[in-house]
């Protein structure tokens, strides 16, 4: 990758799960957000996995996110995006047997999947070891809580695969799982690649410059981390700016392939 940026400070510390807990309350307006219960359903998921291969306990979603997009065709949604990415999958995909390397593919899957619907967010798609999120803004007096879904989302994600899959994955011997996560916002179209039939369904999807930036900024993540582009930031109150301190926010300077100049990106980490 060309793009050039600067990180100011890389040191990691870890965040007990208190704060955590408090920044989720923060961000879902919700007092009773119970890290205990996430990550004993988490392990339980996990474990009947690796226990009943053949056993799948989730849905993708991909069908109500498909009739949320059919209802916008044509349209300029507001929304903030969220790429996930699974770090070191080539690596494993070198080493493990096929049937090891399935089975933390669709652990992954799983567990982001389930964390994104209880987020209140839709599944764009799947692409193997990397998963495409979207919190659309149904109206102007909603954009805040699109940031803020995506926000908790995150954190969700880096606490359910840190503390619920790999709690679970070293009782087994298999590798721990490590992700990076990117988040922005804007406005994007949706469009349909051909037409649609009685019989089959055409393909809708989601294109803009903030799906395309998202992407970028996901790949400059490193391990266990999110990046925050500027524009979400912005738009989050100062106790929410103020909790992502507390989480060790790091500011960097990427440079946009767009315009040519600084764009700021905000990362942290909950180790």
């Amino acid at each position: 990758m060309d793009d050039s940026r600067r990180i100011e400070n890389d040191e990691r510390s870890h965040v007990p799960l208190d704060i955590v807990e408090l920044m989720l309350e923060e961000q879902t307006s919700m007092n009773d957000v119970d890290l205990s219960k996430l990550i004993a359903e988490s392990k339980a998921r996990t474990l009947g996995t690796l226990k009943h291969k053949s056993s799948r306990q989730f849905s993708s979603y991909l069908e109500t996110s498909n009739n949320f997009l059919r209802s916008q065709l044509g349209s300029k949604v507001q929304m903030t995006i969220l790429y996930v990415d699974l770090v070191g999958s080539t690596h494993m995909s070198m080493i493990l047997s096929l049937e090891t390397l399935t089975t933390i593919i669709q652990t992954f899957v799983q567990e982001m999947t389930i964390v994104v619907a209880n987020s209140c967010g839709y599944i764009l798609k799947y692409m193997g070891d990397a998963i495409i999120a979207y919190f659309p803004v149904t109206n102007e007096t909603d954009i805040h809580t699109s940031y803020k879904r995506a926000l908790s989302c995150a954190i969700r994600m880096l606490t359910t695969v840190g503390h619920g899959v790999n709690t679970v994955f070293r009782e087994f011997n298999f590798p721990e799982l490590h992700i990076k996560i990117g988040i922005d916002s804007g406005v994007n179209a949706i469009i349909e690649y051909g037409s649609s039939s009685s019989i089959t369904k055409s393909h809708v999807d989601i294109i803009g410059y903030p799906m395309n930036l998202t992407a970028k900024i996901t790949a400059m993540a490193m391990s266990d981390q999110v990046m925050v582009g500027n524009t979400t930031y912005q738009a989050l109150d100062l106790q929410s700016r103020q909790m992502l301190t507390k989480l060790g926010l790091k500011r960097l300077d990427y440079i946009d392939y767009q315009t040519g100049d600084a764009y700021m990106v905000f990362s942290f980490s909950l180790d």
